[in-house]
């Protein structure tokens, strides 16, 4: 897909784990150790395209807002680019229902607001994009008959509520600062029903091979 009239773009991903996706933390140059995630896989479709062009992936597994927000000089507003990309929102969810560590749905969106905030201060031409959080009704019988069936299954209307509120927030956010929002969380569980959730899902929260292309394939449709 390539952009006319577009000889060099720049494009940043930041994100928790589902962004991370083992990526190389040792590599500054772009377009290269990426990961193996959805970055990876829109990285490749546009490079094709597009081979002047540049994409670095800064995501890190087992980030909440509060970790982002703590690293977003030196990873995002100290790097140049032209699209900012983020997903953020289940470590939140996740740490505060297992263990009382995440911020409240008020604390996340004041941060991820201020962050969106110096972006547009810095960067006022740059365009942002917003994935939305989700989670995959999951159950782990599915793989392990004799197990457990885990909280995601087992405490699914809390964990939707709560992750229903933090997409709320994105797309509120994604709207007042003009970003292309990116929802996901209906479309997941909708594809869970239809295959089944481990075709989509390893564990409820991060994606198969084939979920990390689904999210590649609507990012570039909603972007490009």
């Amino acid at each position: 897909m390539r952009k006319e009239g577009v000889l060099k773009m720049k494009i940043l991903f930041q994100g928790d784990s589902v962004t991370d996706c083992g990526r190389d933390r040792k590599v500054e140059l772009p377009n290269k150790g990426l990961g193996d995630g959805y970055v990876n896989m829109i990285a490749g479709h546009l490079l094709c395209d597009n081979p002047t062009w540049e994409i670095k992936n800064r995501g890190v597994s087992g980030d909440r807002i509060g970790d982002m927000y703590s690293r977003w000089i030196e990873d995002t507003l100290n790097i140049d680019f032209d699209i900012l990309s983020i997903m953020n929102g289940i470590n939140d969810v996740g740490f505060s229902l297992r263990l009382n560590m995440g911020a409240s749905c008020d604390e996340y969106e004041f941060m991820y607001e201020h962050m969106l905030s110096q972006v547009k201060e810095r960067k006022p031409e740059c365009k942002l994009v917003i994935l939305e959080p989700f989670i995959v009704k999951f159950d782990f019988k599915e793989i392990n008959p004799d197990g457990d069936s885990g909280d995601i299954y087992t405490k699914w209307d809390i964990w939707e509520k709560n992750m229903r509120e933090r997409g709320e927030v994105s797309k509120k956010l994604a709207e007042k600062f003009e970003a292309t929002f990116i929802p996901l969380f209906d479309d997941f569980n909708d594809l869970a029903k239809k295959d089944g959730a481990k075709f989509w899902s390893l564990d409820g929260i991060h994606p198969t091979i084939a979920g990390h292309e689904y999210i590649a394939r609507k990012w570039i449709e909603f972007v490009f």
